[in-house]
């Protein structure tokens, strides 16, 4: 009897071992993971921000909106980075932030940059648009993809968000591996 429940207490750490999800998991790492999305969330409206006044105003050139391309790449960078070095949250639905509040704040900032960049391709001020949303692509899938790993179901809120503007996405033409991280 002795040898069967050593046997089924080693079956069992094995088990836990193989999977090293099931010790990462038992920490509420959702403050790490809201700081990355934040600071994400304040780059991402900055360079929106900048790129329609530079629409309005007619200043919009490969140039002007480049230098705003190019920061944003670098933030979805750092952040694709910064989550991936975090533990695998346990995450939370009751203290904050929570698992729903973090999906919001990284929906919200993917609706901003879609529908902050959609037409600006048609215009014919900044005929490299299109080039500069196929680089930020990849960049923004992998954020999602971070994400996801770092806070479990997380993204399912963050589609949810993305039901109406993922029109903005689709009609560029440039983001098949967001869309497809969003499982559109």
């Amino acid at each position: 009897m002795f040898a069967f429940r050593a046997v089924i207490a080693l079956a069992a750490a094995s088990l836990a071992f193989a999977n090293p999800l099931v010790a990462r998991q038992t920490t509420n790492t959702n403050a790490q993971i809201s700081a990355v999305l934040d600071e994400l969330a304040v780059q991402v409206h900055h360079n929106i921000a900048n790129i329609e006044t530079m629409q309005a105003n007619g200043t919009a050139t490969d140039g002007t909106i480049g230098v705003q391309m190019q920061q944003m790449d670098a933030a979805y960078t750092s952040a694709a980075s910064a989550l991936l070095a975090i533990p695998v949250s346990a995450g939370s639905t009751t203290v904050q932030p929570t698992n729903i509040e973090i999906s919001r704040v990284f929906g919200e900032t993917l609706q901003f940059v879609a529908s902050g960049t959609s037409g600006l391709g048609e215009q014919g001020t900044v005929p490299t648009f299109n080039a500069m949303l196929a680089q930020l692509d990849p960049l923004v899938a992998n954020a999602l993809n971070a994400l996801i790993t770092t806070l479990p179901g997380s993204l399912s809120f963050v589609h949810i968000l993305m039901l109406d503007a993922q029109q903005f996405l689709v009609k560029e033409g440039s983001w098949p591996e967001t869309l497809a991280a969003l499982g559109f």
